[in-house]
């Protein structure tokens, strides 16, 4: 128990129970994918910092916690949403990511809802063999598939595979339909009358390639997302904006061909916007304008190209690092998820939408601070710093010491926030040595990232190293560069340029306007 929450018994006002959700009347399923990456408070930092996109009106939660579990349900099936499809990381037989997905498990409203696996399997399409898919099997079919709130179809657990075609194009027809049925005949033997199996693929395939993976058992398709339809990106590397409106027609006309294609075996997808920069600042495409009243549209298109399973698609709950984002948020409140209750239950009456507060609770959130850190002395170890291209980093008597193994060598600082106007200097005090002597000078470099910008080359300023085994210091103008603005949050030095060399940095240091140190 919190300490608010000690409080408010001690006082006689104990918070009340959270009321089990009151589920309208759809008239089609509707799944809504959910991202797993919020169990960490660093996570959040991105978010925190970056006031140009939407944030969490829970709060920045615990994710795993029950109680986020059970704020989370209750909002989804009071406002229309069947399950949720929970991204699923699992290699091998190691798990990733699965706090999420335990802690709905572990929510005391878990009955009230149906979820399903999207496994995220991101490993090369050369890996998809029968073995890899009869591992997959063994570890979810006791831990999910058999649970009582797992979304069935025809009594059959439903499972999403990230490009599960890929197992088709691998094996063949005949090897995948084997693999597949192996999967359905484990799951017959867990007390199961089989599994349904959908591939989520990322991209359109070609008619033939849906044949083969109908033939091979596959029961239909989804889309997780489709972004850069229609703008002739393909995936991050620059900056582009481009409307929500025009994102709505491409993705109109991407569900009507999948689901002629697949003899309406596709489940289309919304997708309420899209905006990366707290992940990847300006290295992205944008997509503007997103409104309630434009997804709402985008819901009602939706319809008309509904699946004989009549299941329409959400991505998602909280990609809060994408910008594609059903969940509440201080932003706009409920206005997503009562755009989406008026398309799909129309008939539900007045609603009244709950959050911690009206009850008296204390939301079950971190109390996050943005780490701001001004200087390094490596004092007490290497206080979070990691290395990319150097061996055995360490720290020895106050400074970082390492050997670089590439022409490449980095150091990075960790997750840290300064506003840049306060700090226009780095000073680094530091020494360099390569065992034949060789190089007298070489090439440093000092980058960084700002909440507006990614780290790259015009995120950056060079500066001359003296590789001759002794003490130097050396101070870059930071204010030099028209890129040295806004909230800085992150940090890397390249301290040379060949495989071979002894580095030791004593101190990296934030200079403050105005002073010296």
């Amino acid at each position: 128990m919190t300490l608010l929450a000690v409080a408010a018994v001690l006082c006689g006002a104990a918070p009340r129970a959270i009321p089990a959700p009151i589920a309208p009347k759809a008239d089609m399923l509707v799944g809504v994918y959910y991202f797993p990456g919020w169990s960490q408070a660093e996570r959040w930092y991105c978010m925190l910092a970056n006031t140009r996109v939407q944030h969490p009106l829970l709060g920045y939660y615990r994710e795993g916690d029950p109680e986020v579990a059970d704020w989370h349900i209750k909002w989804a099936v009071e406002h229309g949403v069947g399950f949720f499809a929970f991204d699923y990381y699992t290699h091998h037989g190691s798990q990733m990511l699965e706090s999420a997905i335990d802690g709905f498990l572990q929510s005391k409203l878990a009955g009230r809802m149906k979820f399903c696996l999207n496994w995220c399997n991101h490993a090369p399409a050369a890996t998809m063999t029968a073995e890899h898919l009869a591992e997959f099997a063994d570890l979810v079919i006791p831990k999910y598939l058999t649970h009582p709130s797992c979304l069935r179809i025809e009594g059959k657990p439903v499972v999403f595979i990230l490009s599960g075609y890929s197992f088709v194009k691998t094996l063949g027809v005949e090897g995948a339909r084997k693999a597949f049925a192996d999967f359905d005949l484990r799951c017959r033997k867990a007390g199961l009358p089989g599994v349904h199996i959908m591939s989520c693929e990322g991209e359109i395939v070609g008619e033939q390639a849906i044949k083969d993976a109908l033939a091979a058992g596959i029961r239909g398709f989804a889309l997780y997302n489709y972004p850069y339809a229609g703008t002739g990106m393909t995936g991050p590397g620059k900056y582009m904006e481009a409307t929500y409106a025009h994102m709505t027609e491409q993705g109109e006309r991407i569900w009507k061909h999948w689901g002629t294609i697949t003899g309406h075996r596709f489940w289309p997808t919304v997708m309420p916007g899209w905006d990366r920069r707290p992940w990847l600042r300006d290295n992205d495409l944008v997509r503007t304008d997103s409104a309630p009243e434009l997804f709402r549209d985008a819901l009602t298109r939706a319809r008309d190209h509904v699946n004989a399973d009549r299941v329409v698609m959400v991505e998602a709950w909280n990609e809060w690092g994408e910008g594609s984002i059903l969940e509440p948020s201080v932003e706009h409140g409920f206005a997503y998820l009562d755009a989406l209750r008026s398309v799909f239950c129309p008939n539900a009456g007045p609603h009244r939408d709950l959050t911690p507060r009206d009850l008296d609770r204390p939301a079950p959130v971190f109390d996050l601070k943005l780490p701001s850190v001004s200087r390094w002395l490596f004092d007490f170890g290497l206080q979070g710093w990691t290395g990319t291209g150097v061996a055995d980093l360490r720290t020895e008597h106050g400074a970082m010491m390492f050997r670089t193994r590439n022409g490449d060598p980095q150091v990075s600082a960790p997750a840290n926030y300064l506003e840049c106007s306060r700090f226009p200097k780095l000073r680094i005090r530091m020494k360099a040595a390569a065992p034949d002597g060789s190089c007298p000078t070489m090439p440093g470099q000092v980058f960084w990232s700002t909440v507006d910008f990614a780290m790259r080359e015009d995120t950056s300023l060079p500066f001359a190293i003296e590789a001759d085994g002794r003490w130097h210091v050396y101070e870059v103008d930071l204010a030099k560069s028209p890129k040295w603005v806004g909230l800085a949050d992150g940090l890397r030095l390249d301290p040379g340029d060949r495989a071979g060399l002894d580095i030791a940095i004593d101190e990296v240091v934030f200079v403050a306007a105005g002073t010296s140190r």
